[in-house]
């Protein structure tokens, strides 16, 4: 399977395809499972599950991706909304408590509210170590670096906030098409990560974008 798992829709406020936009263009692309993981938000990812429920070529990961007291942490296989504002601890406990994985996105990248050096020593199930919003790519090397350390599983991502990124990074598993086995191969840590860096102008567009919506 080839899956995105980290992709943001209109519900996380500074981006811009909608769940039916993504799905459609995650079956063009031909994907196998897509997570739409919005900023503090589960309305997206309930929107795509409902669109996707009777497709069988596509299948859609509930998630989101939450604000904690130090940084994002991408809650992948949960079934309800998490509160943002809480500790790492807390909120990766929250999240195995539903059922799902705490993945670690974009961790070092501080202006994005990475974990950085916290999460070093943090008890996670996953990590990005390939991001495909990037420049030159260190935030994802020093990522590997880490995930190879401490034996993290590794994730990729397109982490895309416009249609045309969906797809970008991502990460390919042997898993049947359940998130229970999508959950649990990745736990296994038996994933590879592949793809592009989102096309700078793309990434130009999206700090625009936030700076108008940060002025409004």
């Amino acid at each position: 399977m080839i899956i995105d798992p980290h992709i943001h829709s209109k519900y996380s406020g500074d981006a811009t395809p909608t769940p039916a936009e993504i799905i459609k263009r995650s079956r063009k692309i031909g994907l196998d499972a897509i997570a739409i993981a919005d900023h503090n938000s589960f309305k997206g990812s309930e929107v795509a599950m409902k669109e996707a429920k009777n497709m069988d070529d596509l299948l859609v990961l509930p998630a989101m991706e939450v604000t904690t007291s130090k940084g994002h942490i991408v809650a992948l296989g949960i079934n309800e909304e998490l509160v943002k504002g809480m500790s790492p601890e807390r909120t990766i406990d929250e999240i195995r408590s539903q059922g799902g994985i705490a993945v670690v996105p974009h961790p070092f990248v501080r202006y994005r509210e990475g974990l950085c050096d916290y999460v070093k020593d943090l008890d996670i199930d996953a990590i990005e170590t390939l991001n495909s919003r990037y420049i030159l790519g260190l935030s994802n090397w020093q990522a590997k670096k880490l995930a190879l350390k401490r034996g993290i599983p590794q994730i990729g991502s397109s982490d895309a906030h416009f249609l045309d990124a969906v797809g970008s990074c991502v990460t390919e598993i042997e898993a049947d098409f359940t998130t229970d086995s999508v959950i649990k191969t990745i736990l296994s840590g038996k994933t590879k990560v592949f793809g592009n860096r989102t096309p700078i102008p793309l990434i130009v567009k999206e700090v625009i974008k936030k700076k108008i919506i940060n002025r409004l």
